[in-house]
């Protein structure tokens, strides 16, 4: 119910303040001689998916509907389409090196703010804050799962070339900050994309960074970057413990694997019964799917429980998008994250120093949201989703002109 509420709120905020920025920017840009609106590739996917949503919302509802519930479908889309234009915003002002590295830099910022609050409300606001580490978030694997993107972030800058030294200290702390909160959620899948975002930093982020000068010496200094990962973990775990990860780890296999009744009291239901009946509903609907945003309406049918279970999402957001969008959707989405990897690593091999790190480091916290994507669902959660669009912005504008 927490989450219902947090995400229509989430929402509506979002809707208007992006709504009102857009039109502030367009009386701005009138006045300088006309709107310049910038149309990347990783556009043409988002413009598919939001085409598919209006043909659902808009077909008959008698003899074929392509949605279970037209009103869900709506107000899906309408997120869809304000999701669009913050994207085409970022965008369009993402138009010098400058502003590339402000924005990164402010993401995060926010990303080791959000990590304070819970870490503080583990050791400090206990007293009243008794569910657990979440910061902001009702659910901690949303919390953990935005943490993850920024420890991307942190990474990319470690890691790049254009960065002052003296910032080193600074970015290392963030990169120790953001893995404790990780930690301290006690977060399966926020440990997992943690995890996928050191990876891909020392097995892809850093030997393109380090191959447009020298050859030599690359696979020591992924070594190195794995070895500064782990330290940061490590010393994440040194610092706040390890207890709740390590129980919510020994419940894995009970959650996913089993339903004879030895799931944890405050599991209503596990992962493997709602992807099981995820799959039936692909079964049934394989081309168009049951209607962006129509799953919580389509799945008392495919319940194991016979409907008595209020399930909102079905945990893996690639489920929910074959789900939701049928195998059309399901080929939409994967245009998307190989125009968002193959240009973004594209773009960083052409790029300046300094957008080189910002793109490395965005694309390394797309890929931790991307892992966690299979066991949750990050991506339709307003605050993560939001960072993601920015991230994935950073990772497609133009190359920048310096300023």
């Amino acid at each position: 119910y927490l989450e219902a509420v947090q995400a229509g709120t989430d929402s509506t905020t979002m809707i208007t303040v992006i709504l009102v920025i857009l039109v502030l920017r367009a009386l701005l840009l009138l006045t300088e001689g006309g709107m310049r609106l910038k149309i990347v590739p990783l556009f043409w996917p988002m413009a598919a998916l939001a085409m598919l949503a209006a043909v659902q919302y808009w077909s008959p509802g008698q003899g074929w509907p392509m949605t279970l519930d037209r009103f869900a479908t709506g107000q899906a889309l309408t997120r869809l389409i304000v999701s669009i234009i913050l994207f085409l915003l970022l965008v369009e002002r993402l138009n010098t090196d400058e502003r590339c590295q402000i924005v990164a830099h402010v993401l995060l910022a926010v990303c080791v703010l959000i990590a304070l609050v819970g870490i503080g409300q583990s050791f400090i606001g206990k007293a009243l804050w008794q569910r657990g580490s979440f910061g902001p978030f009702v659910n901690r694997n949303h919390f953990a799962g935005f943490l993850a993107m920024g420890v991307g972030l942190a990474g990319g800058f470690l890691i790049g070339r254009g960065i002052r030294r003296e910032l080193l200290a600074v970015y290392a702390s963030s990169l120790l900050i953001l893995c404790a909160g990780i930690l301290l959620s006690a977060s399966r899948g926020g440990a997992m994309a943690m995890v996928a975002a050191i990876l891909f930093l020392a097995i892809v982020a850093l030997p393109l960074a380090r191959a447009q000068t020298h050859r030599r010496g690359i696979l020591l200094q992924s070594v190195g970057a794995l070895l500064l990962g782990a330290a940061a973990i490590f010393g994440s775990l040194y610092l706040v413990g390890s207890e709740g990860l390590v129980r919510n780890l020994s419940q894995t296999s009970t959650e996913v694997a089993s339903d004879d009744g030895r799931l944890p009291v405050d599991e209503r239901f596990s992962r493997r019964d709602i992807w099981s009946a995820t799959v039936n509903m692909i079964a049934d609907h394989p081309w168009f799917g049951v209607g962006l945003g129509a799953f919580p309406v389509a799945y008392p049918r495919y319940d194991p429980a016979s409907g008595t279970q209020r399930v909102e999402q079905t945990h893996n957001d690639y489920l929910q998008i074959l789900a939701d969008t049928g195998h059309v959707g399901g080929v939409i989405a994967i245009a998307f994250v190989v125009i968002l990897f193959v240009g973004g690593l594209r773009a960083a091999r052409s790029a300046h120093r300094q957008r080189q790190t910002v793109i490395l480091g965005a694309l390394s916290g797309c890929f931790a949201i991307a892992i966690h994507s299979f066991v949750d669902f990050n991506l339709q959660i307003t605050s993560n989703a939001q960072l993601f669009i920015a991230l994935a912005a950073l990772t497609a504008a133009e190359q920048p002109r310096s300023e």
